[in-house]
């Protein structure tokens, strides 16, 4: 119902419809530049993390999906000569958060020893 809905806002008002989706790219890009490359993605993870949390057996699929769209999304950008496309790809998620769980511990170290022996 929802997909004939959508054809038919296509079908009457096209204008509109593609005026959503400029927008939409629009905001995405302009809150990309701002918060830079790694401000970006590291708040799609925390969104990611937080939608895992509260639906975890959907999670795992979307994030299955996602997985295999950036594997074939690198294969595309593999083809461009190198260092032309380097900001497009999508970043190794797992990676990233292994990173943070790693800078979280070293923090918990340094506030430990801070706090100093109590005794």
């Amino acid at each position: 119902m929802i997909l004939s809905l959508l054809a038919l806002a296509v079908v009457l008002r096209p204008w509109s419809v593609f005026g959503v989706l400029f927008v939409t790219v629009f905001v995405v890009l302009g809150v990309f530049l701002a918060l830079g490359y790694d401000g970006f993605w590291q708040r799609a993870m925390a969104l990611g993390r937080w939608y895992a949390a509260r639906r975890p057996e959907r999670a795992a699929t979307l994030h299955a999906r996602l997985d295999a769209f950036a594997m074939k999304w690198d294969a595309v950008l593999d083809r461009f000569p190198e260092g032309t496309v380097d900001g497009l790809y999508l970043p190794d998620f797992g990676e990233m958060a292994e990173a943070e769980a790693r800078h979280d511990a070293a923090l918990d170290r340094r506030f430990d020893r801070l706090r100093g022996p109590e005794a």
